[in-house]
């Protein structure tokens, strides 16, 4: 199988499965541009989808039940390539982070930068480009609406 095109973010992954997300039909509309085969995503991604779609308390947007955000996110798996850091691969890039002068849940999307770095994907579809693309300069970060396949 080819490489994957592009990395999603975790921020599109919970918008495509959250019908009540404001990007929702924006991120499905992905898949009329490239399988999902085509597509990887990090495998923290995936807990930290999680924790979004079942969060509960007054501020919690979306409230799936954990057996359904759990089905979403293994369809979603079935689907797309899986991609992640070593232990100390993640260790290491925290470290960067830290080191770097970074703080706070900006980590999360060092982190996903860096999964990208180390399976070779050269694109990152995200729907926060600004954070994305500053700290990594090197990488095509572009939205839903702006990937086109082959970028």
């Amino acid at each position: 199988m080819s490489a994957p095109l592009a990395l999603l973010d975790s921020n599109v992954v919970i918008a495509m499965l959250a019908e009540a997300h404001e990007h929702h039909e924006a991120s499905i509309a992905l898949m009329d541009k490239v399988p999902l085969a085509r597509l990887a995503v990090a495998s923290h991604s995936y807990a930290e989808a999680f924790v979004t779609l079942t969060r509960r308390g007054d501020a919690a947007p979306f409230r799936f039940p954990a057996h359904h955000a759990m089905a979403a996110l293994e369809s979603l798996r079935a689907a797309t390539a899986l991609v992640g850091l070593t232990a100390a691969q993640g260790f290491d890039a925290t470290r960067r982070f830290a080191y770097n002068g970074g703080i706070g849940a900006r980590l999360h999307d060092a982190l996903i930068g860096e999964v990208a770095l180390m399976a070779g994907i050269r694109t990152i579809i995200t729907w926060n480009t600004r954070h994305m693309a500053g700290l990594f300069p090197a990488l095509s970060v572009v939205t839903p609406r702006r990937f086109k396949h082959g970028s």
